[in-house]
C-alpha cells in the first residue's frame, strides 16, 4: 500500500531520512487511508502522522479557470515547492460567499454568489486543488465558514438572512492611495471611519448572529452538505469519502459572541454544526478553527465537545499587541519568543487535560519591516527576516519539543504561503485580486512566506527533526 508523505511511521523512517519528501520524493495519498486520532496522536495506516502544514487558503481560486481569475501554472509551481519542503498538509478555504455589491477586500469571484447558487468554475478549482494535493501527498483542512470579512463568511450569511448592511471594519483596499504609475499595481491602504468603516466589535457582534439565526444556519448547513457530498470532477472521488480531506473545519476563528455568555450561543452552535458534519462522514476528522486566545475555560469547553476530533490554536504576537514590527530590538523579539513558548506550553497542557491532540494551525511574523519604515510600502519583500527566522525557530522548536516529550502537539501550519508572489511585482487581475499569502482584507506581504525565505527551510527541518528522533527512539 502506498504511504502519504505525512506519515512519520517507524516503517517509513527505517528507510532513512533521505526518503523524506524534502528529498523530492512524492507519495500520493491513498484515498482510503484516513487519518485517525489515537490518544494525543494522529495516525494513518503506516503509523504516526506529524503535520508539516501551511495555510494556502486561495487554492480553489488559483486552480479555477482563467475566466475566473485562476492561475494554474502558479498553483502547480507552488504545490511542487511546498512538497519539496516536506509539506504534507494545507489549510484551505472550502467556502467563500458573495456580497450584493463587490467589496475590494473580499475573495472574488466567490464560490457561492447567493444561498445555494454556486460558481461551478470556482468549484471545479477546488476539485483541481484537491486532486493535485493528493498527488503530492498533501492532505487538507477544509474551512467551511469564516468569522472575518475576507471570504464573506458569517456576516454575509446574516446580510442575506436579515437584509441589513454589513458593518465592515477597517479593511485593506488596494484601490486607495498610494498608487503606482502602472494601473492595477497600487499599494492601497486600510479603509477608515471616513470611508464608513465600523469597529471590529460592531462587526463581530453582527457576524456572530449566525449562532442564533435559524435561516443563516439552514443555509450554512446546506453549504456543508453541498461541499461534503460533491463528487470531484477530476478524479471521481466523493469529497466525504476521500482521505485527501483530513479535516472539515467549522469556521476560521469563530469568536465568543460579544458580551454574551458563550454557553448560550457559541457552544450550542458548535454542538449542532459538528454533529451535522459527523452525520455526513464517518471517517474524516472535525475541528472548530478556534484561535484559543480566549483562555483555558473556553479552550477546554469547545474542544471537549464529542464530535470535535482535535484542538486548534492560533498565535498572533503582533495582532495581539505583544510584538511591534518596527521595533528592531532584541528585547522586542525576546518578548515575542517568550510569549510563544508559554502559549505552546499552556495549550498543550489544556489539550492533555481534554485528552485530544492540538494543532498550531496559524502563526506568523512580519519581516524586518523597520527597514521599510520610510519607504513607499512597509511590506516590501526586500526586507530581511532576522526576527521572523528566529521566531519561527522558537515556535516550531517548541512544538517539536512538545511532540517529542509526549505532549499534545501534532504539528504546525504557519500563515501563509505566498510562493512566487511579491508585492513589488503584484498586478491585480480583473477581479481586483493579487492572491498574496495575506487575505484581501489585510496588507499584502505582511505575513507572506515566499519560496526563497529561510523560514521555509525551518518549516522543512521540523519533519526531518521528528523523523530522526523517532528513528533513534524506535517509535512509540
Amino acid at each position: 500500500m502506498r504511504t502519504s508523505i505525512a506519515s512519520v511511521s517507524l516503517a517509513f523512517l527505517l528507510l532513512g531520512v533521505d526518503a523524506l519528501p524534502g528529498a523530492g520524493k512524492h507519495h500520493a495519498v491513498d484515498p482510503k487511508d484516513f487519518i485517525k486520532v489515537d490518544g494525543l496522536r494522529l495516525k494513518d495506516s503506516k503509523g504516526l502522522h506529524y503535520l508539516t502544514g501551511l495555510n494556502y487558503w486561495a487554492c480553489m481560486n488559483l486552480a479555477a479557470s482563467p475566466s475566473q481569475g485562476g492561475n494554474l501554472s502558479r498553483l502547480l509551481t507552488e504545490l511542487d515547492q511546498m512538497a519539496a519542503k516536506g509539506v504534507n498538509h494545507l489549510r484551505i478555504m472550502a467556502s467563500s460567499e458573495g456580497a450584493p455589491t463587490p467589496q475590494p477586500f473580499r475573495m472574488a469571484p466567490a464560490l457561492m454568489d447567493a444561498p445555494g447558487k454556486y460558481n461551478e468554475e470556482v468549484f471545479k478549482g477546488l476539485d483541481v486543488c484537491l486532486d493535485e494535493m493528493s498527488k503530492r501527498g498533501m492532505r487538507a483542512t477544509m474551512t467551511l465558514n469564516d468569522e472575518w470579512q475576507w471570504s464573506g463568511g458569517f456576516a454575509q450569511y446574516i446580510n442575506w438572512a436579515t437584509n441589513r448592511t454589513i458593518p465592515y471594519p477597517p479593511s485593506w483596499n488596494m484601490t486607495k492611495a498610494p498608487q503606482r504609475a502602472i494601473p492595477g499595481t497600487g499599494w492601497g491602504d486600510y479603509s477608515s471611519t471616513a470611508d464608513g468603516a465600523h469597529t471590529y466589535d460592531e462587526f463581530t457582534n453582527f457576524a456572530n448572529e449566525i449562532y442564533t439565526n435559524e435561516q443563516a444556519e439552514a443555509w450554512y448547513k446546506d453549504h456543508i452538505r453541498t461541499v461534503m457530498s460533491r463528487t470531484n470532477t477530476v478524479n471521481g472521488r466523493k469529497y466525504n469519502e476521500d482521505a485527501t480531506i483530513m479535516t472539515w473545519q467549522l469556521a476560521n476563528e469563530p469568536q465568543v459572541a460579544g458580551a454574551g455568555d458563550e454557553s448560550d450561543t457559541l457552544y450550542p452552535w458548535i454542538e449542532r454544526i459538528s454533529g451535522y458534519i459527523r452525520s455526513l462522514t464517518a471517517s474524516q476528522l472535525i475541528s472548530v478553527g478556534l484561535e484559543s486566545k480566549q483562555g483555558e475555560d473556553v479552550f477546554k469547553r469547545v474542544h471537549s465537545i464529542a464530535n470535535v476530533s482535535y484542538s486548534t490554536a492560533h498565535l498572533w504576537v503582533q495582532n495581539w499587541g505583544i510584538y511591534d514590527m518596527y521595533d528592531s530590538s532584541a528585547e522586542g523579539l525576546a518578548t515575542a519568543q517568550a510569549y510563544a513558548r508559554a502559549f505552546v506550553a499552556n495549550t498543550s497542557a489544556w489539550a492533555r487535560d481534554v485528552g485530544k491532540p492540538v494543532f498550531l494551525e496559524e502563526f506568523g511574523m512580519a519581516r524586518d519591516n523597520w527597514e521599510n519604515k520610510d519607504k513607499e510600502y512597509p511590506y516590501l519583500s526586500s526586507a530581511n527576516t532576522t526576527h521572523k527566522d528566529a521566531y519561527f525557530g522558537t515556535i516550531i522548536g517548541a512544538v517539536v519539543a512538545d511532540f517529542k516529550a509526549g505532549g499534545a502537539y501534532v504539528g504546525t501550519c504557519p500563515w501563509a504561503y505566498g510562493g512566487i508572489w511579491r508585492p513589488e511585482t503584484q498586478h491585480m487581475n480583473e477581479f481586483g485580486m493579487v492572491w498574496a499569502g495575506d487575505p484581501p482584507h489585510e496588507s499584502p506581504g505582511w505575513y507572506d512566506l515566499y519560496d526563497t525565505d529561510k523560514a521555509m527551510d525551518i518549516v522543512a527541518d521540523q519533519q526531518k527533526n521528528v523523523a530522526k528522533w523517532l528513528n533513534k527512539h524506535g517509535g512509540y
